[in-house]
């Protein structure tokens, strides 16, 4: 008998340990307004990028590397010259902390038509014509 009350005093003596460790113990740390990280993506027809920003954002401004911008969640840009270019997108999250974000990708820009043209425009100097 003195074991069984030893016993159950001791699960007291836990479960008391347990539930002021529960209650007594810091709550974990939250961030407030999480903020998704700013992205876009784009698809290409010819030398024509149309750029699709993410949503959860405002104040959509572009930088297209080309000295050209743009703005807009969504935007299209037609690139004069082949290259390589890096486009800026820099918004303002609608939830969260104030103060822009800025994502950036390089795109390459081959247009076909001008491959062409350079084709054969150097065979007409091959063959002793002039390229026009």
């Amino acid at each position: 008998m003195k074991r069984l009350g030893l016993a159950l005093g001791l699960i007291v003596v836990v479960l008391a340990l347990i539930v002021g460790a529960v209650l007594f113990s810091n709550p974990s740390p939250q961030t407030p307004n999480n903020v998704s990280p700013l992205s876009f993506t784009y698809t290409v027809s010819n030398n024509t990028f149309t750029f699709y920003a993410a949503d959860g954002f405002t104040n959509y401004s572009w930088d297209y590397g080309d000295s050209s911008t743009g703005a807009g969640s969504v935007v299209s840009h037609t690139y004069q010259a082949n290259g390589n270019y890096q486009v800026t997108l820099i918004a303002d999250p609608l939830t969260g902390p104030s103060g822009s974000l800025s994502a950036f990708k390089q795109v390459l820009v081959t247009t076909v038509t001008t491959l062409i043209h350079h084709y054969f425009e150097n065979l007409n100097v091959t063959m002793g014509n002039n390229a026009t």
